[in-house]
């Protein structure tokens, strides 16, 4: 069962084509990454999922909602997100369970009146993913890996079928990466959990968690497969139109320029 579907679709914006004849299915179940450069078009593609931006041609359905035809509102309680630039929208004395508990109501701040049922709850799902020591903790006084486990612990709040995470890991250091990649695993094992898009430039994050890839290069479609058909030194050299070399550790992929 196809939950997102995209059929030669474009994305043209003030003239400029940023997506061209994308065509991209995810099934239930798969958990994809999403692999490409700076300004290859991977958050732009994100945006059109979430119907920030607007497809220009062709034919775009997720979680069986259809573009142009469907309602939109509801399709974005379904989706959660994840970002740096999201950690940025929140007032520095919030403490982190209230912050987590803003995913229900998708916003920076507790407009509404909230009691401690709703709190506790919201702590709950800290327990669940590993992040009730931040229990308390004042959102300003964390660290940057910090403030990124309480924003999936604040995109899990409405149960989302899709959880994307983009550039997650952006502006963490090596240890932090890793327990946040160890957290995004425990999501992957939730029963009914939701379906992760990852999208990053750094192929070494593409964990084990992730049955699938997409490539996109300068707006493009360049291939999707499983990380073992497209993690490869040939293939990936033709990507990034250089030569590089690929080294699988512990099952990361490890991609470096070539020496000449």
């Amino acid at each position: 069962m196809a939950i997102i579907e995209l059929t030669a679709v474009d994305f043209v914006r003030n003239q400029h084509h940023i997506l061209k004849n994308i065509n991209w299915t995810v099934e239930k179940n798969e958990h994809w990454a999403i692999l490409g450069l700076n300004g290859s078009g991977k958050s732009s593609l994100l945006k059109l999922i979430m119907a920030e931006n607007w497809k220009t041609n062709g034919e775009l359905t997720v979680l069986g909602t259809r573009f142009g035809i469907d309602r939109i509102p509801e399709l974005r309680a379904k989706i959660g997100i994840v970002g740096s630039f999201i950690a940025e929208r929140f007032r520095p004395d919030i403490v982190a369970e209230n912050l987590v508990l803003t995913g229900r109501y998708n916003s920076s701040m507790l407009y509404r009146e909230f009691s401690e049922a709703d709190l506790d709850e919201a702590r709950a799902l800290m327990h669940q993913i590993g992040a009730e020591h931040l229990i308390g903790r004042i959102y300003g006084t964390l660290s940057q890996g910090e403030k990124q486990l309480l924003l999936i612990a604040r995109s899990l709040m409405i149960n989302p079928q899709i959880l994307i995470l983009d550039e997650a890991t952006s502006g963490l250091d090596l240890f932090a990466k890793a327990r946040l990649l160890e957290k995004l695993h425990h999501i992957t094992q939730l029963k009914n959990g939701p379906t992760l898009l990852y999208i990053t430039h750094h192929p070494d994050e593409i964990t084990t968690d992730f049955q699938k890839v997409l490539l996109l290069r300068d707006g493009e479609v360049f291939d999707s497969g499983t990380p073992a058909e497209l993690l490869t030194a040939p293939l990936l050299s033709d990507f990034y139109q250089m030569p590089v070399t690929v080294d699988n550790i512990n099952d990361a992929y490890f991609v470096l320029p070539k020496k000449s």
